[in-house]
Protein backbone atom coordinates (compact mmCIF):
# COMPACT_ATOMS: atom_id res chain seq x y z
CA UNK A 1 0.00 0.00 0.00
CA UNK A 2 1.45 3.33 -1.03
CA UNK A 3 1.67 6.10 1.58
CA UNK A 4 -0.48 9.20 1.01
CA UNK A 5 1.52 12.33 0.29
CA UNK A 6 1.58 14.90 3.12
CA UNK A 7 -0.89 17.78 2.72
CA UNK A 8 0.41 20.83 0.98
CA UNK A 9 0.77 24.22 2.58
CA UNK A 10 -2.33 25.48 0.76
CA UNK A 11 -4.33 22.47 2.02
CA UNK A 12 -3.24 23.20 5.60
CA UNK A 13 -4.18 26.88 5.27
CA UNK A 14 -7.61 25.93 3.89
CA UNK A 15 -8.12 23.40 6.69
CA UNK A 16 -7.17 25.96 9.34
CA UNK A 17 -9.58 28.46 7.80
CA UNK A 18 -12.34 25.84 7.81
CA UNK A 19 -11.73 24.91 11.44
CA UNK A 20 -11.52 28.58 12.42
CA UNK A 21 -14.89 29.19 10.82
CA UNK A 22 -16.39 26.19 12.63
CA UNK A 23 -14.92 27.41 15.91
CA UNK A 24 -16.40 30.88 15.43
CA UNK A 25 -19.79 29.35 14.67
CA UNK A 26 -19.54 27.12 17.73
CA UNK A 27 -18.54 30.00 20.00
CA UNK A 28 -21.42 32.10 18.66
CA UNK A 29 -23.78 29.18 19.26
CA UNK A 30 -22.45 28.71 22.80
CA UNK A 31 -22.86 32.44 23.49
CA UNK A 32 -26.43 32.31 22.19
CA UNK A 33 -27.28 29.31 24.37
CA UNK A 34 -25.67 30.92 27.40
CA UNK A 35 -27.71 34.03 26.68
CA UNK A 36 -30.90 31.96 26.67
CA UNK A 37 -29.95 30.38 29.97
CA UNK A 38 -29.47 33.85 31.47
CA UNK A 39 -32.94 34.99 30.44
CA UNK A 40 -35.13 35.50 33.49
CA UNK A 41 -37.99 37.64 34.70
CA UNK A 42 -35.43 40.19 35.93
CA UNK A 43 -33.94 40.94 32.50
CA UNK A 44 -36.73 40.09 30.05
CA UNK A 45 -40.49 39.91 29.72
CA UNK A 46 -40.60 36.31 30.93
CA UNK A 47 -43.03 35.81 33.83
CA UNK A 48 -41.56 35.03 37.27
CA UNK A 49 -43.23 31.60 37.20
CA UNK A 50 -40.89 30.58 34.36
CA UNK A 51 -37.78 31.08 36.50
CA UNK A 52 -38.27 27.70 38.19
CA UNK A 53 -36.40 26.62 41.28
CA UNK A 54 -33.22 28.44 40.21
CA UNK A 55 -35.02 31.75 40.59
CA UNK A 56 -32.59 34.68 40.63
CA UNK A 57 -32.46 37.07 43.53
CA UNK A 58 -34.88 39.98 43.10
CA UNK A 59 -33.29 42.91 41.27
CA UNK A 60 -35.16 46.19 41.33
CA UNK A 61 -35.19 48.33 38.18
CA UNK A 62 -35.41 51.45 40.34
CA UNK A 63 -32.46 53.40 41.59
CA UNK A 64 -32.02 54.03 45.32
CA UNK A 65 -34.35 56.74 46.58
CA UNK A 66 -32.59 57.34 49.89
CA UNK A 67 -35.77 56.55 51.84
CA UNK A 68 -35.61 54.00 54.60
CA UNK A 69 -37.89 50.97 54.91
CA UNK A 70 -41.40 51.18 56.31
CA UNK A 71 -44.15 53.75 56.01
CA UNK A 72 -42.91 57.15 54.81
CA UNK A 73 -42.90 59.90 57.42
CA UNK A 74 -46.13 61.89 57.36
CA UNK A 75 -48.12 59.23 55.53
CA UNK A 76 -51.37 58.27 57.23
CA UNK A 77 -51.41 54.86 58.87
CA UNK A 78 -54.34 52.51 59.29
CA UNK A 79 -55.33 51.14 62.68
CA UNK A 80 -58.46 50.17 64.59
CA UNK A 81 -60.10 53.13 66.29
CA UNK A 82 -62.41 52.92 69.30
CA UNK A 83 -66.04 52.63 68.21
CA UNK A 84 -68.39 55.20 69.70
CA UNK A 85 -71.52 53.03 70.04
CA UNK A 86 -70.53 49.46 70.93
CA UNK A 87 -72.67 46.86 72.65
CA UNK A 88 -71.56 47.15 76.30
CA UNK A 89 -70.98 44.18 78.57
CA UNK A 90 -69.86 45.20 82.08
CA UNK A 91 -67.42 43.00 84.00
CA UNK A 92 -67.59 43.91 87.74
CA UNK A 93 -65.36 42.20 90.34
CA UNK A 94 -67.23 40.54 93.21
CA UNK A 95 -64.34 39.86 95.63
CA UNK A 96 -61.51 42.17 96.72
CA UNK A 97 -58.16 40.98 95.35
CA UNK A 98 -56.49 42.38 98.47
CA UNK A 99 -58.44 41.22 101.55
CA UNK A 100 -60.92 38.83 100.02
CA UNK A 101 -64.04 40.66 101.23
CA UNK A 102 -67.12 40.99 99.02
CA UNK A 103 -67.45 44.15 96.93
CA UNK A 104 -71.26 44.51 96.95
CA UNK A 105 -72.06 48.22 97.23
CA UNK A 106 -68.41 49.30 96.70
CA UNK A 107 -67.74 52.65 95.06
CA UNK A 108 -66.77 52.56 91.36
CA UNK A 109 -63.57 54.61 90.96
CA UNK A 110 -62.31 53.76 87.48
CA UNK A 111 -63.06 51.88 84.28
CA UNK A 112 -60.82 50.53 81.50
CA UNK A 113 -62.16 49.18 78.25
CA UNK A 114 -61.52 46.54 75.63
CA UNK A 115 -63.38 46.30 72.33
CA UNK A 116 -63.70 43.12 70.24
CA UNK A 117 -64.78 43.70 66.64
CA UNK A 118 -66.55 40.71 65.12
CA UNK A 119 -69.48 39.88 62.86
CA UNK A 120 -72.66 38.21 64.12
CA UNK A 121 -73.76 34.79 62.89
CA UNK A 122 -75.21 35.23 59.40
CA UNK A 123 -78.78 34.12 58.86
CA UNK A 124 -80.49 34.41 55.46
CA UNK A 125 -83.39 36.85 55.38
CA UNK A 126 -86.36 35.66 53.35
CA UNK A 127 -88.81 38.23 52.06
CA UNK A 128 -92.14 37.02 50.75
CA UNK A 129 -93.78 39.40 48.30
CA UNK A 130 -97.50 38.74 48.26
CA UNK A 131 -99.00 39.94 45.00
CA UNK A 132 -102.55 40.96 45.72
CA UNK A 133 -105.25 40.70 43.10
CA UNK A 134 -108.19 43.09 43.37
CA UNK A 135 -111.51 42.87 41.56
CA UNK A 136 -112.78 46.07 40.01
CA UNK A 137 -116.47 46.90 39.76
CA UNK A 138 -116.16 46.46 36.00
CA UNK A 139 -115.33 42.83 36.61
CA UNK A 140 -111.63 43.02 35.69
CA UNK A 141 -109.06 41.53 38.10
CA UNK A 142 -105.78 43.44 38.55
CA UNK A 143 -102.70 41.84 40.14
CA UNK A 144 -99.83 43.87 41.62
CA UNK A 145 -96.48 43.77 39.82
CA UNK A 146 -93.67 41.78 41.46
CA UNK A 147 -90.37 43.55 42.30
CA UNK A 148 -87.67 43.26 39.65
CA UNK A 149 -85.64 40.71 41.62
CA UNK A 150 -88.65 38.41 42.23
CA UNK A 151 -88.71 36.78 38.79
CA UNK A 152 -89.94 33.38 40.00
CA UNK A 153 -91.84 31.95 43.00
CA UNK A 154 -88.55 31.30 44.85
CA UNK A 155 -85.28 32.90 43.79
CA UNK A 156 -82.01 34.00 45.36
CA UNK A 157 -81.66 37.75 45.78
CA UNK A 158 -79.11 40.12 44.22
CA UNK A 159 -76.94 40.37 47.35
CA UNK A 160 -76.32 36.62 47.38
CA UNK A 161 -75.76 36.64 43.60
CA UNK A 162 -73.29 39.53 43.93
CA UNK A 163 -71.38 37.68 46.64
CA UNK A 164 -71.26 34.58 44.46
CA UNK A 165 -69.85 36.50 41.48
CA UNK A 166 -67.40 38.24 43.81
CA UNK A 167 -66.08 34.92 45.14
CA UNK A 168 -65.80 33.46 41.64
CA UNK A 169 -64.34 36.34 39.59
CA UNK A 170 -63.18 38.61 42.39
CA UNK A 171 -61.41 36.06 44.59
CA UNK A 172 -60.94 33.32 41.96
CA UNK A 173 -62.65 30.39 43.60
CA UNK A 174 -63.86 27.73 41.20
CA UNK A 175 -67.59 27.44 40.51
CA UNK A 176 -67.95 24.38 42.76
CA UNK A 177 -65.93 25.96 45.58
CA UNK A 178 -68.00 29.12 45.28
CA UNK A 179 -71.17 27.08 45.74
CA UNK A 180 -69.59 25.26 48.71
CA UNK A 181 -68.48 28.56 50.28
CA UNK A 182 -71.99 30.00 50.03
CA UNK A 183 -73.39 26.91 51.74
CA UNK A 184 -70.79 27.10 54.53
CA UNK A 185 -71.22 30.85 55.04
CA UNK A 186 -74.99 31.17 54.78
CA UNK A 187 -76.39 27.65 55.05
CA UNK A 188 -77.93 27.82 51.59
CA UNK A 189 -77.68 24.91 49.12
CA UNK A 190 -76.56 26.81 46.02
CA UNK A 191 -75.97 24.72 42.89
CA UNK A 192 -72.99 25.27 40.60
CA UNK A 193 -75.39 25.96 37.74
CA UNK A 194 -76.99 28.72 39.78
CA UNK A 195 -73.59 30.41 40.20
CA UNK A 196 -72.98 30.14 36.46
CA UNK A 197 -76.38 31.73 35.82
CA UNK A 198 -75.54 34.64 38.13
CA UNK A 199 -72.30 35.23 36.24
CA UNK A 200 -74.04 35.20 32.87
CA UNK A 201 -76.78 37.65 33.91
CA UNK A 202 -74.29 39.97 35.59
CA UNK A 203 -71.91 39.92 32.62
CA UNK A 204 -74.63 40.54 30.03
CA UNK A 205 -75.81 43.63 31.90
CA UNK A 206 -72.24 44.93 32.12
CA UNK A 207 -71.55 44.23 28.44
CA UNK A 208 -74.75 45.99 27.38
CA UNK A 209 -74.63 49.06 29.65
CA UNK A 210 -71.17 49.60 31.12
CA UNK A 211 -68.49 48.50 28.66
CA UNK A 212 -69.50 50.95 25.89
CA UNK A 213 -69.18 53.80 28.41
CA UNK A 214 -65.77 52.60 29.62
CA UNK A 215 -64.57 52.21 26.03
CA UNK A 216 -65.68 55.74 25.20
CA UNK A 217 -63.94 57.19 28.25
CA UNK A 218 -60.65 55.47 27.37
CA UNK A 219 -60.89 56.45 23.70
CA UNK A 220 -61.28 60.12 24.65
CA UNK A 221 -58.53 60.06 27.32
CA UNK A 222 -55.30 62.01 26.71
CA UNK A 223 -53.15 59.07 27.90
CA UNK A 224 -53.95 55.35 27.96
CA UNK A 225 -51.96 52.18 28.49
CA UNK A 226 -52.24 49.07 26.34
CA UNK A 227 -51.07 45.51 26.89
CA UNK A 228 -51.92 41.94 25.96
CA UNK A 229 -51.23 38.46 27.28
CA UNK A 230 -51.96 34.92 26.23
CA UNK A 231 -54.68 32.81 27.85
CA UNK A 232 -56.05 29.37 27.11
CA UNK A 233 -59.60 29.33 25.78
CA UNK A 234 -61.31 26.18 24.49
CA UNK A 235 -57.96 24.40 24.65
CA UNK A 236 -56.30 26.88 22.29
CA UNK A 237 -54.22 30.01 22.69
CA UNK A 238 -56.23 33.23 22.75
CA UNK A 239 -55.30 36.74 23.84
CA UNK A 240 -56.51 39.00 26.60
CA UNK A 241 -56.16 42.66 25.58
CA UNK A 242 -56.11 45.52 28.04
CA UNK A 243 -56.75 49.25 27.58
CA UNK A 244 -56.71 51.39 30.70
CA UNK A 245 -56.38 54.81 32.27
CA UNK A 246 -56.10 55.87 35.91
CA UNK A 247 -59.90 55.60 36.20
CA UNK A 248 -61.01 52.98 33.67
CA UNK A 249 -60.09 49.46 32.59
CA UNK A 250 -61.32 47.54 29.56
CA UNK A 251 -60.37 43.90 29.08
CA UNK A 252 -61.31 42.02 25.93
CA UNK A 253 -60.64 38.46 24.74
CA UNK A 254 -59.86 37.75 21.09
CA UNK A 255 -58.47 34.83 19.13
CA UNK A 256 -55.75 37.09 17.66
CA UNK A 257 -53.00 39.17 19.20
CA UNK A 258 -52.34 41.85 16.58
CA UNK A 259 -54.17 44.60 14.74
CA UNK A 260 -57.12 42.38 13.83
CA UNK A 261 -57.98 42.11 17.52
CA UNK A 262 -57.17 45.75 18.25
CA UNK A 263 -59.42 46.90 15.42
CA UNK A 264 -62.24 44.65 16.66
CA UNK A 265 -61.96 46.06 20.20
CA UNK A 266 -62.22 49.52 18.66
CA UNK A 267 -60.25 51.78 21.00
CA UNK A 268 -56.90 52.18 19.22
CA UNK A 269 -58.40 52.94 15.78
CA UNK A 270 -60.16 56.00 17.27
CA UNK A 271 -57.58 56.92 19.92
CA UNK A 272 -55.61 60.14 19.37
CA UNK A 273 -53.78 60.56 22.67
CA UNK A 274 -50.54 59.10 24.00
CA UNK A 275 -50.50 55.29 23.98
CA UNK A 276 -48.22 53.71 26.59
CA UNK A 277 -47.10 50.22 25.61
CA UNK A 278 -44.14 47.95 25.00
CA UNK A 279 -42.26 48.03 21.70
CA UNK A 280 -44.46 45.46 19.96
CA UNK A 281 -44.77 46.51 16.31
CA UNK A 282 -48.59 46.37 15.77
CA UNK A 283 -49.10 49.34 18.09
CA UNK A 284 -47.07 51.49 15.68
CA UNK A 285 -49.56 50.93 12.85
CA UNK A 286 -51.97 53.43 14.45
CA UNK A 287 -50.69 56.66 12.96
CA UNK A 288 -52.92 59.12 14.86
CA UNK A 289 -51.38 58.02 18.15
CA UNK A 290 -48.35 59.39 19.98
CA UNK A 291 -46.32 56.71 21.73
CA UNK A 292 -44.60 56.27 25.07
CA UNK A 293 -42.61 53.06 24.97
CA UNK A 294 -42.30 51.33 28.31
CA UNK A 295 -38.95 52.24 29.88
CA UNK A 296 -39.23 49.38 32.38
CA UNK A 297 -39.12 46.97 29.43
CA UNK A 298 -36.09 48.84 28.07
CA UNK A 299 -34.33 48.58 31.44
CA UNK A 300 -34.90 44.82 31.56
CA UNK A 301 -33.53 44.44 28.04
CA UNK A 302 -30.48 46.54 28.92
CA UNK A 303 -29.86 44.46 32.03
CA UNK A 304 -29.94 41.39 29.79
CA UNK A 305 -27.19 42.99 27.67
CA UNK A 306 -25.16 43.59 30.84
CA UNK A 307 -25.69 39.95 31.88
CA UNK A 308 -24.69 38.46 28.52
CA UNK A 309 -22.16 40.87 26.99
CA UNK A 310 -18.65 41.91 27.98
CA UNK A 311 -16.36 44.91 27.51
CA UNK A 312 -17.63 48.11 25.90
CA UNK A 313 -21.04 46.66 24.97
CA UNK A 314 -21.87 45.90 28.60
CA UNK A 315 -20.46 49.29 29.64
CA UNK A 316 -22.66 51.14 27.15
CA UNK A 317 -25.72 49.23 28.39
CA UNK A 318 -24.89 50.11 32.00
CA UNK A 319 -24.50 53.77 31.02
CA UNK A 320 -27.95 53.70 29.39
CA UNK A 321 -29.47 52.08 32.49
CA UNK A 322 -28.00 54.76 34.74
CA UNK A 323 -29.23 57.58 32.50
CA UNK A 324 -32.79 56.20 32.27
CA UNK A 325 -32.97 55.72 36.03
CA UNK A 326 -31.70 59.25 36.71
CA UNK A 327 -34.20 60.76 34.27
CA UNK A 328 -37.01 58.83 35.95
CA UNK A 329 -35.90 60.04 39.37
CA UNK A 330 -35.64 63.67 38.20
CA UNK A 331 -39.15 63.60 36.75
CA UNK A 332 -40.66 61.73 39.71
CA UNK A 333 -39.13 64.11 42.28
CA UNK A 334 -40.32 67.12 40.29
CA UNK A 335 -43.87 65.78 40.13
CA UNK A 336 -43.86 65.11 43.88
CA UNK A 337 -42.94 68.74 44.57
CA UNK A 338 -45.19 70.01 41.74
CA UNK A 339 -42.25 71.60 39.97
CA UNK A 340 -40.58 71.10 36.61
CA UNK A 341 -37.41 68.98 36.34
CA UNK A 342 -34.07 70.79 36.29
CA UNK A 343 -33.55 71.39 32.53
CA UNK A 344 -29.76 71.20 32.81
CA UNK A 345 -29.87 67.84 34.58
CA UNK A 346 -32.45 66.55 32.12
CA UNK A 347 -30.31 67.62 29.16
CA UNK A 348 -27.23 66.04 30.75
CA UNK A 349 -28.76 62.61 31.22
CA UNK A 350 -30.50 62.72 27.85
CA UNK A 351 -27.07 63.30 26.31
CA UNK A 352 -25.57 60.44 28.35
CA UNK A 353 -28.36 58.13 27.19
CA UNK A 354 -27.98 59.19 23.55
CA UNK A 355 -24.21 58.63 23.66
CA UNK A 356 -24.63 55.20 25.24
CA UNK A 357 -27.08 53.89 22.64
CA UNK A 358 -25.17 55.35 19.67
CA UNK A 359 -21.89 53.80 20.88
CA UNK A 360 -23.69 50.56 21.71
CA UNK A 361 -25.15 50.35 18.22
CA UNK A 362 -21.71 50.99 16.73
CA UNK A 363 -20.04 48.38 18.96
CA UNK A 364 -22.55 45.71 17.87
CA UNK A 365 -22.81 46.79 14.22
CA UNK A 366 -21.11 43.63 12.90
CA UNK A 367 -23.96 41.51 14.29
CA UNK A 368 -21.61 38.56 14.24
CA UNK A 369 -23.91 36.29 16.27
CA UNK A 370 -27.57 35.92 17.03
CA UNK A 371 -27.01 37.34 20.51
CA UNK A 372 -25.15 40.36 19.14
CA UNK A 373 -27.93 40.96 16.61
CA UNK A 374 -30.37 41.07 19.53
CA UNK A 375 -28.16 43.57 21.38
CA UNK A 376 -27.80 45.68 18.26
CA UNK A 377 -31.54 45.80 17.65
CA UNK A 378 -32.09 47.12 21.17
CA UNK A 379 -29.49 49.88 20.86
CA UNK A 380 -30.85 50.92 17.45
CA UNK A 381 -34.43 51.03 18.77
CA UNK A 382 -33.38 53.18 21.74
CA UNK A 383 -31.48 55.45 19.34
CA UNK A 384 -34.10 55.79 16.63
CA UNK A 385 -37.14 56.04 18.92
CA UNK A 386 -35.60 58.38 21.46
CA UNK A 387 -38.65 60.69 21.53
CA UNK A 388 -41.03 57.78 22.10
CA UNK A 389 -38.99 56.59 25.07
CA UNK A 390 -38.57 60.05 26.62
CA UNK A 391 -42.03 61.54 26.15
CA UNK A 392 -42.56 61.15 29.91
CA UNK A 393 -39.86 63.79 30.50
CA UNK A 394 -41.83 66.60 28.82
CA UNK A 395 -45.44 65.52 29.45
CA UNK A 396 -46.41 65.25 33.15
CA UNK A 397 -49.43 63.08 32.29
CA UNK A 398 -47.28 60.38 30.67
CA UNK A 399 -45.81 57.65 32.92
CA UNK A 400 -42.28 56.26 32.77
CA UNK A 401 -43.48 52.68 32.32
CA UNK A 402 -46.51 50.59 31.45
CA UNK A 403 -46.72 48.87 34.83
CA UNK A 404 -50.26 50.12 35.47
CA UNK A 405 -51.45 48.34 32.32
CA UNK A 406 -49.58 45.19 33.25
CA UNK A 407 -51.33 45.17 36.61
CA UNK A 408 -54.72 45.10 34.86
CA UNK A 409 -53.92 41.68 33.36
CA UNK A 410 -52.13 40.27 36.41
CA UNK A 411 -55.35 39.20 38.12
CA UNK A 412 -56.78 37.57 34.99
CA UNK A 413 -53.52 35.61 34.68
CA UNK A 414 -54.08 34.39 38.22
CA UNK A 415 -57.58 33.30 37.25
CA UNK A 416 -56.11 31.20 34.45
CA UNK A 417 -53.57 29.67 36.84
CA UNK A 418 -56.39 28.66 39.15
CA UNK A 419 -58.72 27.23 36.51
CA UNK A 420 -56.20 26.13 33.87
CA UNK A 421 -58.18 27.64 30.97
CA UNK A 422 -61.51 29.05 29.98
CA UNK A 423 -63.76 26.35 28.61
CA UNK A 424 -65.62 28.58 26.16
CA UNK A 425 -64.99 31.90 24.44
CA UNK A 426 -68.32 33.14 25.80
CA UNK A 427 -67.22 32.35 29.35
CA UNK A 428 -63.91 34.16 28.74
CA UNK A 429 -65.79 37.21 27.42
CA UNK A 430 -68.05 37.24 30.49
CA UNK A 431 -65.00 36.99 32.74
CA UNK A 432 -63.28 39.88 30.93
CA UNK A 433 -66.41 42.02 31.21
CA UNK A 434 -66.78 41.43 34.95
CA UNK A 435 -63.07 42.07 35.58
CA UNK A 436 -63.32 45.31 33.56
CA UNK A 437 -66.28 46.36 35.70
CA UNK A 438 -64.56 45.43 38.99
CA UNK A 439 -61.30 47.17 38.10
CA UNK A 440 -63.01 50.35 36.88
CA UNK A 441 -65.21 50.53 39.97
CA UNK A 442 -62.18 50.10 42.23
CA UNK A 443 -60.25 52.85 40.43
CA UNK A 444 -63.20 55.19 40.92
CA UNK A 445 -63.53 54.44 44.62
CA UNK A 446 -66.60 52.21 44.34
CA UNK A 447 -66.76 49.21 46.68
CA UNK A 448 -66.27 46.06 44.60
CA UNK A 449 -68.85 43.92 46.36
CA UNK A 450 -71.51 46.63 46.35
CA UNK A 451 -70.87 47.23 42.63
CA UNK A 452 -71.40 43.53 41.90
CA UNK A 453 -74.56 43.42 44.01
CA UNK A 454 -75.88 46.37 42.05
CA UNK A 455 -74.97 44.62 38.78
CA UNK A 456 -76.83 41.51 39.93
CA UNK A 457 -80.03 43.59 40.18
CA UNK A 458 -79.83 44.21 36.43
CA UNK A 459 -78.96 47.88 36.92
CA UNK A 460 -75.15 47.95 37.16
CA UNK A 461 -73.19 50.98 38.34
CA UNK A 462 -72.01 52.97 35.33
CA UNK A 463 -69.30 55.66 35.24
CA UNK A 464 -70.13 59.05 33.83
CA UNK A 465 -69.84 59.18 30.02
CA UNK A 466 -66.77 60.86 28.56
Amino acid sequence: MSAQPPPSYDDLVARVAELTGLLEQTLARVADLEGRLKLSSANSSKPPSSDGLAKPAPKSLRSRSGRGPGRPKGQDGVTLERFADPDVVRHVPTVCAGCGNGLAGAVEVDMTWRQVVDVPPVKPRVTEYQLITLACGCGHHTTAQAPAEAVAPIVYGPRLAGIGVYLLHGQFLSVSRTAAALKDLFGLPVASGTVAGWVKRTALGIIDRVLPVIAGRITDAPVAGFDETGMRVEGRLAWLHSASTSTDVLLAVHAKRGTKAMDAIGILPAFTGVAVHDAWAPYDTYLAVDHQLCCAHALRELIYVIDTATGPVADHAQQAVTALRRLNRLVADARTTEQTPDPQQVARYQHILASAVVLGAHATATRASKLQRKHHALFVRLRDRRDDYLRFVTDPAVPFDNNASERTIRMPKLRVKVSGSMRTMTGAEHFAAIRSYIATAARQGIDTLEALIQAATGNPWTPAPA
